[in-house]
């Protein structure tokens, strides 16, 4: 992670400065190297002069130089990339970084080989930045020559928690006992272009009883998308604290280190009670960080859960909001005003990962 996130500074600063460090030896850029510029309908493109196509040893960067891009503000971001790639051989790829002003988190993608298509990606860790940088990277090895990279737009969608079209997915009254692990099918989150989980729990007057689950894993085809609150992908186990929650106005809370007996459940979990006296109703909601919809396959999700109801005006939801979205930042490419476009000296740099060239 490191190395990584020095390699984000290095290719940050050789595009301000217009110079790379050389490391290693391979076959100088010629006359047929391709830079970024404006093409075609509106489309920039990493290519030759007066051709569609970029060379062999090709280096060059495009980073974002204009005005701030502030996503404070937002619970969730996503960034859409318009795009299509077409290289001559798995040496030739584009990589895209997004990242803070101190370097401290950062986002990588590498785009897939593939005719024409848009990438979604959620700005997990960077939310809060208020100004956020962009830079993309195009390298290619000494053979082949062919499309490249073309970069269509650049959107960028924020959302905030509770607010979005909430859907149920189930609700345990004041009749329901239920002390084991749960699945359910959530495919039709996948249908919001964000979606969020949340989890709900009340009493009323008469009863003083609390919710508690763990283990919260969302998937995708069998996959973790949903951000640990810790950093990283996978399971939920709370051991560092909750998600987001919403009182209502009212005494309960979300919180770990209860002493709330769970049955079997062990460790750190995320129970919901009041904080109040007894005597006094609560109504309290978390909800997990946003992810992104799209995709052809299934979303499941799995938590383990305690419910023992204590009176009759208990219950605890389960549901998920499709996100209401706010135009954040677009990029149509008209021009390049906002951009810096240069290469990064004398040499492509072969580096440790072989036949990938990367430039630093």
């Amino acid at each position: 992670m490191k190395a990584l996130a020095l390699f984000v500074i290095l290719v940050a600063a050789a595009c301000l400065a217009g110079n790379a460090l050389s490391v290693g030896s391979v076959e100088p850029p010629t006359e047929y190297n391709a830079h970024w510029q404006l093409i075609h309908d509106g489309v920039v493109g990493c290519v030759r002069d007066g051709l569609d196509a970029y060379g062999s040893n090709d280096s060059a960067g495009l980073v974002y130089m204009g005005p701030s891009i502030n996503i404070h503000g937002y619970d969730g971001v996503l960034l859409r990339i318009q795009y299509s790639q077409v290289s001559a051989d798995p040496g030739d790829y584009c990589t895209l970084y997004v990242y803070d002003s101190d370097y401290e988190h950062y986002l990588t993608h590498i785009f897939e080989d593939e005719d024409s298509g848009y990438v979604d990606l959620m700005l997990d860790g960077l939310y809060g930045t208020r100004d956020l940088s962009i830079a993309f990277d195009w390298v290619s090895d000494e053979t082949g020559v062919d499309e490249g990279f073309r970069l269509n737009s650049i959107e960028m969608y924020g959302s905030i928690w509770g607010e979005g079209e909430y859907t149920p997915i189930a609700t345990l009254g004041a009749t329901n006992d239920v002390t084991d692990h749960q699945t359910f099918d959530v495919t039709e989150m996948k249908y919001s272009m964000m979606s969020c989980l949340s989890f709900e729990y009340a009493t009323d007057l008469d009863t003083q009883g609390w919710w508690a689950v763990d283990n919260v894993d969302l998937k995708e085809d069998g996959e973790s998308i949903l951000p640990r609150q810790a950093g990283g992908y996978g399971v939920e186990d709370f051991e560092n604290g909750g998600w987001y929650q919403d009182q209502h106005g009212l005494s309960g809370e979300w919180e770990i280190g209860t002493d709330h007996a769970t049955g079997d459940m062990s460790g750190a979990n995320w129970q919901c009670d009041s904080a109040a006296n007894p005597g006094s109703s609560y109504q309290a909601e978390t909800f997990t960080p946003w992810v992104a919809g799209g995709g052809t396959g299934t979303f499941t999700l799995d938590f383990d859960t305690w419910y023992h109801p204590m009176g009759t005006g208990e219950y605890a939801s389960l549901g998920y909001y499709g996100a209401n979205v706010y135009d954040v930042y677009f990029e149509y490419f008209h021009n390049l005003d906002d951009w810096d476009t240069l290469d990064y000296g004398e040499d492509v740099v072969d580096t440790s990962w072989g036949a990938i060239k990367a430039s630093f």
